[in-house]
């Protein structure tokens, strides 16, 4: 018996053209999704949750509580058909979480080929240019589940983190490769006989590597390089202001490590801020 598609939003061609820029569908990385997934298991008391992203043709799993999917042998990354049949994939067609305390009591998934006396919740999440990108969806396969108004507005509150996430990465792509094209243009404004292996080269040192002195020439002769007092190669000063031209100093990175009491600390506020 052959399964139709699943029915589209109205703006699917660019929804689907919002999720591909995450760059999340052929990486997945769940570390990023994993803390919500789990906060909204908890919440809810339903046995599983999952977040998944969908791209024109086919659901992505993103992030999975421990346990997995209600299909034991689901991980991340794994790709399935928008079908009929996929609950999940409707959510996308409404703003509002589409709730069933009891699938086999639903007058439209009554019929589904799982359906049973268990519990489901599907919340979209959708992004500031107003794109369900994907679905935070919970499972409850021993049985009948409800949830209550105060449950239903965290886990909204959940996906709106999400969808905040999705935007900064797609935010941030964007912004890199707009700095890459920045920085190759001031590249070949300093001269134009430099080639893409000097750039190479040129950012090389400027992240604290050792190039090949056969590499290093062409910077030499431009000027961009001099050999100081110990014959090491170094910039010359009109390096180092190409160098910040292109944004390529090194910042220092501020590196925060948690446990005990502060990370618990940290735990309680987001669980204020989630009830705010």
């Amino acid at each position: 018996m052959s399964v139709g598609l699943a029915p589209r939003p109205a703006n699917e061609e660019q929804r689907a053209r919002a999720v591909v820029k995450t760059g999340l569908i052929d990486a997945p990385n769940p570390d990023l999704f994993q803390v919500y997934c789990d906060l909204a298991k908890d919440i809810t008391g339903y046995g599983n949750a999952t977040f998944s992203l969908f791209d024109g043709e086919m659901k992505c799993e993103m992030a999975l509580t421990e346990g997995g999917h209600p299909d034991p042998a689901r991980k991340v990354g794994d790709r399935v058909p928008r079908t009929e049949t996929n609950i999940c994939a409707y959510v996308l067609l409404d703003p509002e979480p589409l709730i069933m305390p009891d699938i086999s009591k639903d007058p439209i998934w009554k019929n589904h080929p799982n359906a049973g006396p268990q519990g489901y919740a599907g919340f979209p999440v959708i992004n500031k240019d107003n794109f369900a990108l994907g679905t935070l969806c919970m499972f409850n396969l021993e049985g009948p589940k409800h949830l209550s108004r105060h449950q239903i507005d965290l886990v909204k509150k959940i996906t709106k983190n999400i969808a905040h996430l999705l935007d900064l990465q797609i935010e941030q792509k964007e912004m890199t490769s707009q700095k890459m094209l920045e920085a190759l243009i001031q590249f070949k404004k300093f001269d134009k006989k430099l080639t893409i292996a000097d750039l190479e080269t040129f950012v090389s040192i400027s992240a604290g590597l050792t190039p090949d002195k056969t590499e290093t020439n062409r910077l030499l002769e431009s000027g961009l390089c001099k050999l100081n007092g110990e014959g090491a190669l170094v910039f010359s000063t009109e390096g180092i202001n190409l160098q910040r031209a292109m944004k390529l100093e090194a910042k220092p990175m501020k590196k925060i490590k948690m446990t005990g009491d502060d990370a618990n600390k940290l735990i309680d506020q987001m669980f204020s801020e989630l009830e705010q």
